[in-house]
């Protein structure tokens, strides 16, 4: 590339002088590039006297596919750069459900705004499934839940996702600031089915309660916040999963004893090398969620999260199996 440079210089300057300026060589050395081309060719590209320089007929056909291949380069080590700089490329993100609707919006519109060369895909899964693309090596990043505080090692956990009970707005402990699980004794409750994490959290949650009433049991999360809302009893979801405040006709109260939650962190692929993109979406998640705290319902936190702990998790050379799944 250093020997087309130069001859392309020569023959559009029609100088060696000013060619050397321009691709930054002594004339010795550019002299010598254009020997060394014309040797490998075995023919003169050049006639060159103490008054002129002009190219020979050989030269004028060379230098055509020349400028093609210097301004193809150039095209191409631009856009490389580009992709170092995340100004342009791919990002394929993978969520949990909750994610994916409750936050996921705001953090890929603000991307978008200082990204918007860069194409963004997003795919919504329940843990277990969104675990088995990450074993394959599907996408770019991931979103993923554990139980409590025992993230994989090769996680990067950012968010504390607390239990909350999810009850009527007219239901007596929608006026309490926090309830006590040995309150839920005597209520009609509405769990998920067994198998499912957010059964897990509840169960946990319960663990040491004598309930009275056999629980209402149903698939779907949003089935069970549309138990709550007829006022058909209460129910246990992490304050992510519970609905937002603009439906007034039920109110999510944190269960103050025991403390059960769950951690949401950024999971990579295995086997796949992080392009500079998804550094990029997972410093301004952390920023935009750190300079707007009102974006995470009550009973959501930030956990602490510097940029040690981002390059290390970059750099982790081999991923953790997950063994948690998610509803």
């Amino acid at each position: 590339m250093r020997h087309l440079r130069a001859f392309v210089a020569i023959a559009e300057t029609g100088s060696f002088v000013a060619a050397a300026e321009v691709v930054h060589l002594g004339q010795p050395a550019l002299s010598q590039a254009i020997s060394n081309l014309e040797s490998q060719l075995g023919v003169r590209l050049l006639e060159r006297s103490s008054r002129s320089l002009r190219l020979t007929p050989a030269g004028e056909e060379f230098l055509v596919d020349a400028r093609r291949v210097v301004d193809s380069v150039a095209r191409m080590m631009s856009q490389g750069a580009d992709w170092a700089q995340a100004k342009r490329g791919r990002l394929e993100l993978l969520a949990v459900p909750s994610i994916a609707h409750r936050l996921l919006p705001t953090l890929v519109k603000e991307f978008r705004q200082r990204h918007p060369e860069v194409e963004v895909k997003v795919h919504d899964h329940r843990d277990s499934v969104l675990r088995q693309r990450l074993e394959r090596g599907d996408g770019d990043l991931a979103i993923v839940s554990q139980f409590s505080d025992t993230a994989a090692k090769s996680d990067l956990p950012f968010l504390r996702d607390r239990l909350q009970v999810l009850c009527p707005v007219a239901h007596p402990l929608a006026a309490q600031t926090a309830v006590h699980a040995s309150e839920l004794a005597d209520e009609q409750l509405i769990l998920l089915r067994r198998g499912a994490v957010f059964r897990s959290f509840a169960d946990a949650a319960l663990h040491a309660v004598a309930l009275n009433r056999i629980p209402l049991e149903v698939d779907q999360p949003q089935t069970l916040v549309g138990m709550v809302e007829a006022g058909i009893g209460l129910a246990l979801l992490p304050a992510m999963s519970c609905p937002s405040t603009a439906l007034i006709s039920v109110v999510a109260r944190p269960l103050s004893r025991p403390d059960v939650h769950r951690t949401l962190g950024f999971s990579l692929p295995a086997g796949r090398e992080p392009m500079p993109v998804v550094q990029r979406f997972i410093q301004v998640s952390l920023s935009v969620l750190a300079q707007n705290p009102e974006l995470l319902p009550t009973g959501c936190e930030m956990l602490k999260v510097n940029e040690a702990k981002v390059r290390k998790f970059l750099t982790t050379a081999r991923r953790l199996p997950a063994t948690q799944s998610d509803s």
